[in-house]
């Protein structure tokens, strides 16, 4: 039987990887390595990540004669997920290559990751998309679709590639609704527009139902926005942030006014709460406020 050894060996042969995954990969190696992945349980996973979790961070580490030492301070969320991310890339890879059936469920499947906290400097306040939306209207002379774009973003909390994918047979203004037929999660998912973006997407103009929402200028394919968005957030004094700060941005305007991890995860399209969990930092001084009142 395939060992994840072996599996993780034909994932390196056939995909190029960068060094922060290859050490990903080492460690389950190390951990996992002489197991037929096959057999892996969820609980051998489990006590992995135990593991991962008492090394915690590594430095050095060039060649066999400098292995990694570690520094005494732990892993941050967001670096846990990730050795989960990549050993659920290494089942999903094993399958591909016919290592395991296609009917096999990885170990990873019943993982929960952990909540991650967004950056404080890593999300767009809304006074922040206001100005980028001023700033925005001036600039783009010429596509004139940026302003939308950036509405939609922050208002929807859809990925850029969502909504570089939408076409206006998916949009209903009349029920203020996009349609979005596949999302990263593999579902389907519906998010409801603002006025604002419904008054925004009737300004656009459109060829046929078809078409793309936001088509470049110069043919039907979608518009490469990356240009201009950095001499938007350039202009703006953003430089150096990314469009998914405005996914992020959404997330945590809703966990700011109080609505529900429940109703965020539906929001955002997230399959888990954990997923949700990292906005709701957002309304702890709103929570307090609430029972600094009813118990003082």
């Amino acid at each position: 039987m395939t060992t994840l050894r072996e599996a993780a060996q034909a994932w390196i042969a056939c995909v190029e990887h960068g060094s922060g995954s290859l050490g990903r990969i080492a460690f389950w190696i190390e951990q996992l390595g002489d197991k037929p992945i096959a057999d892996i349980t969820e609980q051998d996973v489990d006590l992995a990540l135990v593991a991962l979790a008492r090394r915690g961070k590594l430095k050095g580490g060039r060649g066999r004669l400098n292995p990694p030492i570690p520094t005494g301070h732990p892993l941050a969320s967001a670096s846990i997920n990730r050795f989960i991310s990549t050993l659920a890339g290494l089942y999903k890879n094993s399958r591909k290559l016919r290592l395991l059936p296609r009917s096999h469920t990885p170990p990873t499947q019943g993982i929960e990751k952990f909540p991650e906290t967004v950056d404080p400097d890593k999300y767009f306040r809304p006074e922040e998309v206001e100005k980028l939306l001023a700033v925005a209207t001036a600039i783009d002379q010429r596509w004139k679709k940026m302003p939308a774009l950036i509405l939609l973003g922050f208002h929807t909390g859809l990925r850029v590639g969502n909504l570089l994918s939408l076409r206006w047979r998916d949009v209903d203004l009349q029920r203020a609704v996009a349609s979005v037929s596949v999302t990263k999660n593999g579902r389907p998912h519906v998010a409801a527009l603002t006025p604002r973006c419904v008054d925004a997407l009737s300004k656009l103009p459109r060829s046929d139902v078809n078409a793309l929402v936001f088509a470049s200028y110069k043919s039907d394919k979608a518009f490469n926005y990356q240009d201009l968005w950095r001499r938007v957030c350039a202009a703006a004094g953003f430089s150096g942030r990314t469009f998914h700060w405005l996914r992020h941005g959404c997330g945590s305007a809703l966990a700011a006014n109080g609505v529900s991890q429940a109703q965020i995860m539906a929001v955002m399209g997230h399959r888990t709460l954990t997923a949700s969990a990292r906005y709701m930092h957002c309304n702890v001084e709103d929570r307090r406020a609430v029972v600094d009142k009813v118990f003082s």
